[in-house]
This record gives C-alpha cells, structure tokens and sequence, in this order.
C-alpha cells in the first residue's frame, strides 16, 4: 500500500537479507510469528543498513517489537522503541479523521464544494467543482507545493494558510473526480476546512480529536528545530560521497499538516490502529465508511485517506508515508485482529523488504512478495556472478515473474555506498538490461560512473540520456562538469 517508490529519484516527491526473503513455508510455519519476525530482523541492520522500529500486534497486544540502528549518527544514539519517527503522509489518516467526525456531527457534508468552508480560496474551479470527498480521496485535480517549497525563499510556512500561495494558483490538473492524483495541497486545505469549522487551529483539534481520545502519549506535530532527545534524524545514502550518510532533517518541513509530518513511535501507533478498530474514534458505521478502499489507484483501493488492499483474500488497510530519510507503514488486518508497524530513518530498500517480508508472512505469498522475491534473486546472482549471470537469469524467467528495478537500483548504490563499485555498476547495467526503453535506468547508471570515477563512460550516458530528455537541465550541468574533467585529464 506504498505511496510509489518506483526509483531512489523519483521516490520522495518508498547475499544481503534476501535470504530471509524467500517464501514463508513448510516447517517455518511451524513457529510463532513473533519469532518468525525477529529472527528476520536481526539480519536487516547489517545486510540493509536497517535502521528504524518494527511492532507485530493482536488485538492490541503487542506479540513482537524490535529497535535497531540509530536514531543519530553523530551522536550515535540508539534507536528504541520509544523513538519517536517523522510519519510523513501516515499522519494523513489523522486528518481524514478529523474529517469524518464533522461528518457525523452534521457540521460537514462529503459533498459541499470547497468553498462553502473557504470562501476566499483564490482558485475559483477549484472552489466551486472540488467536493470535500475529492480533497480527501486525492482526485480534486488540487497540486502539490513541493516545487514551491524548494523555490522557497525566505521564512516556511508556519500555519497551513502559509501553504497557500504555494499552490493555489495553480491550474486543476483534471476535472475534479475524474482521475487521482496525489495531492498534499489537497490535505493542507482539509486542515483549513477544520480550523474554518471548529474555530480552533488544526494543531490543537487534532490533538483532542484523534491523539488524546487513542492515548497517544508521544505523538504530535512539534517544530523540527524545538530539540527532542527521543526523535529520529531521517538519513539517506549519501550520492556524491560514497560512504557518507546524509542528514535530511533540512529538507524537512519545519512543522507537519494535515498532509503529514507528525511525530510517533511504533507502541503509539498501535494504539491508534485499537482505537480505531474499537469505535474510539468513530461510530461503528463511519469506521466502516473510512475503512473502506473507493478508487482503484496504483497503490491498491485508496479511500477517505486509507488505502486498502486484498492479499489471497486477506484485507490490509492503512498508509504508507515517504519522505527524505523517512518511509514508515501502519499495516491493518481487520479480519486477522493483526497490526504491524513499521517506521524507519534510513534509506527505503531496508523498509521496503519489511513490507514485502509481512505481507507475505501474515497473507501468505503474492505475485507481488514474488516478484520481489524474483528481484532479490537477480540481486544476488548478479553480485555473485557478474553483469552476464544476473542477464542470464533475468532472461531464463521469461515473462515468468516482473523484476522491480527501483529495488535493483538500490541496492547498486548501497554496494557504491559500501565500496564495492564493480558489483553496483553490473546492478544499474542490468537494469539497463531489464529496461532499455527507460529513461531512469539510462540516468541512473551515469549517475554511478560519474561518482565512481568513471568519466568518459559517465559523459558518452549523459549524453545519450540528453538525446531522450534534451531539457535535463541537470544531466546537462553533469556534462559540462564532465567534459571540464576530461580536458583537465581528470
């Protein structure tokens, strides 16, 4: 139920431990699940550079919670359980929330435009054809401010009116309903459409509403500069020095929204997910309105700010959340009583075999947890035997089972991070292999011979990737860096 994480580029805007990625079966079975998971995750710090908390729950009770890496580098502070994690758009179901108790309290309609709650939103389409609903199923049409906030120069938006002028003048991307596209700008409108009702700020109602009803003790919306000895600084694999880890906090919002951000540790998550499920929240009937996928999306069914999902039969409901050094999950499985969490500060390979790992051992194998399973495979092959052995085996598959290459281009990066540079660069050929027609791939594999060094072979990519995008402003300042080495005889 991940947001696309589809390449580590477009991922923020989702041997090694493959071993314990295989096929959940036979005598495994055997064990409890608990014991199942943490032996798994006992392998991930040291194969994945895993660093983040894991909670495997029934019914409310915890059956299995684990802490590793660190929670700072510099400091090299552990993470515990108690560490409390950037949930990125996980937090979106706070809103959706907020939202949906109005509903039941007759104070607003799923169906009113926008404007009946925001008369003054500049976006006058927008205004008069967005329905609440839309807002919160992200097919409003409503943009995104991340380009804005990148171009941003000056003080960051402090109160969700800030957010605005981000974003409000851009043009509808489609009639609204008719097609989804992820909106947080959307989600920072239903946090003024809650301070519009309640009169109160968003911060503070959302703290009565949703966290202090679930007894969330240490979750909340805290400014990222106010010091936290229990916060995790988000880190990310450092591309133009190999070997380093980079500091994200900086790229950050200064303060989460309704469209994300909140600070949470995994036990309080959980408490959430019970308080949901017991009617805490809302009435039994609007719990089934909000547990409930509405629009066939790439991510699974996403409804009012959940996304669910059928594996072998098995429903999973919940929300992913991916950031810089953040990508965090709440998994819920309502007819198994099970909840699983996981919540990470590090880059997002170590999380995504988390995920692929729990679904298949709570729902058993899916083409999905296959594939990636497959993609593993072709991982190790290709570390083990070269660019020609992972080609050979990726072929002998046939149509059989659909590697992902955001996987594959990873893990080249997480060798190159580690110093083994011929092993990274045979992954990002085989993804070459595997996707000839792809941009990305083409992109990537320059990417790593230019920061192992290879010049003329980074420069001949670049410029071939350049004859596909001719206005890559950023391939072209690669090329022209590169064609100054080359005539410094660098």
């Amino acid at each position: 139920m991940s947001i696309p994480l589809l390449t580590r580029r477009h991922a923020l805007l989702l041997g090694s431990a493959m071993a314990a990625s295989v096929t959940l079966s036979g005598g495994t079975r055997l064990r409890s699940r608990a014991t199942i998971l943490e032996d798994y995750a006992a392998l991930l710090p040291g194969e994945l550079d895993f660093s983040g908390t894991v909670l495997l729950a029934r019914h409310g009770e915890i059956e299995f919670e684990g802490a590793y890496g660190l929670a700072d580098r510099r400091s090299a502070r552990p993470n515990t359980i108690a560490t409390r994690f950037n949930l990125a758009s996980l937090s979106k179901m706070f809103t959706a929330i907020c939202i949906l108790q109005l509903v039941e309290a007759g104070r607003v309609s799923l169906q009113d435009p926008i404007g009946m709650y925001l008369p003054d939103y500049p976006n006058i389409a927008a205004r008069t054809g967005v329905l609440v609903e839309h807002l919160l199923m992200h097919t409003s049409g409503i943009g995104n401010y991340w380009e804005g906030l990148d171009a941003l120069d000056g003080e960051w938006p402090d109160t969700h009116r800030d957010y605005l002028p981000l974003f409000a003048d851009i043009p509808l991307e489609h009639e609204p309903g008719t097609a989804f596209s992820y909106s947080n700008g959307g989600y920072i409108l239903l946090g003024l459409i809650v301070e519009a009702v309640t009169g109160t700020n968003f911060y503070d109602h959302v703290q009565s509403a949703v966290l202090d009803r679930a007894g969330m003790r240490d979750t909340g919306y805290e400014r990222v500069e106010e010091p936290d000895p229990d916060r995790a600084t988000g880190y990310m694999r450092s591309l133009e020095h190999p070997g380093e880890w980079e500091d994200c906090t900086a790229r950050w919002e200064r303060r989460g929204s309704a469209a994300g951000g909140a600070f949470s540790t995994a036990p309080d998550l959980n408490r959430f997910a019970t308080a949901l499920t017991e009617h805490r929240l809302l009435s039994p009937e609007m719990t089934e309105v909000f547990l409930q996928g509405r629009r066939e999306t790439p991510v699974g069914n996403y409804g009012y700010g959940v996304v669910e999902q059928s594996l072998n039969g098995h429903r999973v409901i919940g929300h992913s959340g991916g950031h810089y050094g953040v990508a965090v999950e709440l998994m819920i499985f309502p007819d198994q009583g099970t909840t699983f969490v996981v919540l990470t500060n590090g880059d997002v390979d170590g999380y995504w075999d988390v995920e692929m790992f729990v679904h298949e051992l709570i729902a058993g194998p899916t083409d999905e947890t296959r594939n990636y399973a497959f993609t593993r495979e072709l991982i190790t092959e290709t570390i083990s035997t070269g660019y020609d052995g992972g080609v050979a085996r990726y072929r002998a598959a046939g149509t059989e089972r659909t590697p992902r290459t955001g996987v594959v281009e990873l893990a080249a990066f997480k060798h190159i991070h580690r110093g083994q540079d011929e092993a990274g660069l045979d992954l990002l050929r085989l993804n070459r292999a595997i996707r000839p027609e792809s941009e990305d791939t083409m992109f990537s594999l320059a990417q790593g011979l230019r920061v192992t060094g290879r010049t003329s072979e980074a420069l001949a990519m670049y410029q071939a990737y350049v004859e596909r995008v001719p206005d890559s402003e950023e391939a072209q300042t690669y090329i022209d860096q590169l064609r100054e080495a080359v005539r410094d005889g660098n």
